[in-house]
């Protein structure tokens, strides 16, 4: 079973709104789970913005296009990219001395539509 899927997120959107759990907004890790918890909550009867607002992270081509339209924070995929290959070039040639845990923070921007309200 996808956890993160897009059936998941409707399942849960949908579940949490007939609990009664009180919410007015939901961060999705990945832009096609929160395509799932808009259904989920249209299925509910839940109005998103108004209600409920929605993000997603990563920015897929198909976020722009639902309705409402997908808020969402896209990460900078080119430099994520160029940083996991140079990562890569550096162990398998060997050009430093062995390291060990990296971390790297990258660019992003955040893409307001319909699901908040944009």
């Amino acid at each position: 079973m996808d956890r993160l899927g897009t059936r998941e997120g409707a399942q849960r959107a949908g579940e949490r709104a007939q609990s009664g759990l009180d919410f007015d907004g939901v961060f999705c890790i990945t832009d096609s789970l929160a395509m799932g918890v808009l259904r989920g909550l249209a299925d509910s009867g839940i109005p998103v913005p108004e209600q409920v607002k929605v993000i997603g992270f990563d920015n897929i081509s198909e976020s722009e296009f639902l309705i409402p339209s997908l808020s969402t924070v896209d990460p900078d995929h080119r430099s994520m990219a160029e940083r996991a290959v140079d990562l890569l070039i550096r162990r398998v040639e060997q050009t430093e001395p062995a390291f060990g845990h990296e971390e790297s923070v990258g660019e992003f921007t955040l893409v307001i539509r319909e699901s908040t309200g944009g």
